[in-house]
């Protein structure tokens, strides 16, 4: 296998990963309109987890641009 394919896989990996994110942001949203006291726990992964998957997203890119 390839570097490219394996950057394209890698992508659909990612995908994935931004799919749960969109979850957890859903789920986020639900806790705060409930009045949950967890909203402030959920909101604290799915920002740190959206920050790391920018990152890892950037990165990606950079290096599919680069083969």
């Amino acid at each position: 296998m390839d570097i490219k394919r394996n950057l394209l896989e890698l992508e659909a990996s990612a995908q994935r990963i931004s799919d749960g994110l969109a979850a957890i942001q859903v789920m986020v949203i639900g806790l705060d309109g409930s009045g949950s006291e967890y909203t402030g726990a959920f909101h604290a992964v799915w920002h740190y987890l959206s920050e790391a998957e920018k990152k890892f997203q950037k990165q990606l890119t950079a290096c599919l641009n680069v083969v």
